[in-house]
């Protein structure tokens, strides 16, 4: 079967769901955020109710990711950011979900539609800057103009800061939307090949499939750092929301 390589990145109703005026049905990504977002938190309050002095397994494994969000937080802001662990540990954990479901055969990838992404690119960025308005009050605007600068250079770096700031949630959306759509779609096209050259000759056959695990390996790999960069990246922003550039 010969499938078009952007089959898999379709959005498909599964139930029709229109109470009055409001449109709320279901689709193969709405359903897919739902049940990850359920099951991880299915997956957090089991872990809290097994809580125990000598962790277990799952418990190694997401205070792992605790700690690593951790000392993230730690070097980029220091102390200020640690009321924020949480929120930035719900991300890396979301975010890693959602990428390791796409490589699941016949999975479905949220984090390979621009609509997700920039969303959520968009929502982090507006609520920084509402934190970074609402903590340094006139300090923020440090972030557009550098202090100590010439005054002839000043307007220009103002203009780039400026543009810079605002491109971020934009940055940030395509980032991992990019790297994730262009790997399931190499993904595809290799899986098509494998396909093809089986009816050919099975001498064929092995070195593509050799080359489909590396890619599925890099591929792996790339899902982890994903999730990795987009954490950090939420982290850096956030410090100059709540460091000042003076």
């Amino acid at each position: 079967m010969n499938f078009n390589a952007f089959e898999q990145f379709r959005i498909l109703l599964n139930k029709t769901l229109q109470p009055g005026s409001i449109d709320i049905s279901l689709t193969n990504l709405s359903s897919l955020l739902l049940v990850t977002t359920l099951f991880l938190i299915g997956i957090s309050l089991l872990i809290r109710s097994t809580f125990s002095f000598i962790p277990n397994n799952y418990q190694i494994l997401f205070e792992t990711f605790y700690l690593f969000i951790f000392s993230i937080i730690k070097e980029q802001t220091g102390f200020r950011g640690y009321k924020y662990l949480p929120h930035f540990y719900t991300v890396f954990i979301t975010i890693l979900s959602y990428n390791l479901i796409g490589l699941i055969p016949f999975g479905f990838t949220t984090t390979a539609h621009l609509i997700i992404t920039f969303t959520l690119g968009l929502s982090f960025w507006t609520g920084y800057s509402i934190i970074g308005i609402v903590n340094l009050r006139s300090k923020f605007i440090y972030v557009f103009c550098p202090k100590n600068m010439p005054a002839w250079l000043l307007p220009l770096l103002t203009l780039v800061e400026t543009i810079s700031y605002l491109l971020r949630a934009v940055s940030l959306s395509l980032r991992l939307f990019a790297n994730m759509l262009a790997g399931h779609i190499l993904l595809h096209i290799l899986g098509n090949a494998v396909i093809y050259l089986k009816s050919i000759s099975l001498f064929l056959l092995l070195p593509i499939l050799l080359i489909l695990t590396g890619i599925g390996i890099l591929e792996l790999g790339i899902s982890i750092l994903q999730a990795y960069i987009f954490t950090i990246l939420l982290i850096i922003y956030l410090k100059d929301s709540l460091i000042s550039h003076v």
